[in-house]
């Protein structure tokens, strides 16, 4: 039974190297990075589509600025004219003309202000727009660069995969049955550590101490015994 055991371990091992090809640090790493790069990419397009609509809507608000001051400018003309043509009138309807025409400046130079103000608006979100495209165009550069580098590193982590999966199958041929059937069930439970070696009398699989009985067993070697604490295989 001893070589059924070193069979069992070796079976472990490779077992362990499947797992750690497939949870790579730089795997991961690159992962991250993608996720992060793509993540970037769909903040900055709807940076992208909200700095476009604020454009459109500042635009149109120009438009409605530049209607409103033309007919303010109709309005101040006549009034003005009013004004002129109303030499022999009250004092008081030249006083209201007057006010009317005040009052129709000051709404002309708040108009001027915000038409002012949202061109400003406009040419500063256009500019924002540029920096966003430059950032995201950016960004899927380097998303590619790196894409190309997962999937050369994932085919290189596939070949190794397939080499050990390989070396499991020729591993585990040479297993008995009764052995064979021992490593399936205790692999179900613990996937990569279904061995355990007993070393002074303690499971290095939970720990535990283990029988006496058992102890004599596994150095006899006789049989493959499991631990009687965690149920792995228990070896020499």
């Amino acid at each position: 039974m001893r070589n059924q055991e070193e069979l069992l371990w070796r079976l472990q091992e490779l077992k362990r190297e499947e797992v750690s090809l497939t949870q790579t640090d730089e795997i991961k790493a690159i992962v991250k990075k993608l996720k992060d790069l793509r993540d970037n990419v769909k903040i900055g397009e709807k940076k992208l589509q909200s700095l476009t609509e604020l454009i459109e809507k500042s635009e149109n608000e120009v438009k409605e600025l530049e209607k409103e001051s033309n007919k303010r400018a109709e309005q101040l003309k006549i009034q003005k004219e009013k004004l002129y043509d109303a030499r022999g009138s009250s004092l008081k309807e030249l006083l209201s003309l007057q006010q009317s025409i005040l009052k129709l400046e000051n709404q002309g130079k708040e108009t001027e202000n915000k038409y002012w103000d949202l061109l400003k608006k406009i040419e500063e979100s256009k500019e924002q727009k540029k920096e966003d495209k430059k950032m995201i165009r950016a960004c899927q550069l380097e998303y590619n660069k790196d894409l190309g580098e997962y999937r050369k590193l994932k085919a290189q982590a596939e070949l190794k995969l397939a080499e050990i999966k390989s070396q499991q199958e020729a591993v585990q041929e040479q297993l008995l049955p009764e052995v064979n059937k021992l490593y399936l069930d205790a692999e179900k439970r613990f996937p990569v550590s279904f061995v355990a070696k007993l070393h002074k009398e303690v499971c290095t699989g939970c720990h535990i101490g283990v029988s006496s009985n058992l102890v004599k067993r596994v150095k006899e070697g006789k049989v493959i015994q499991h631990c009687d604490n965690c149920g792995r295989i228990l070896i020499n």
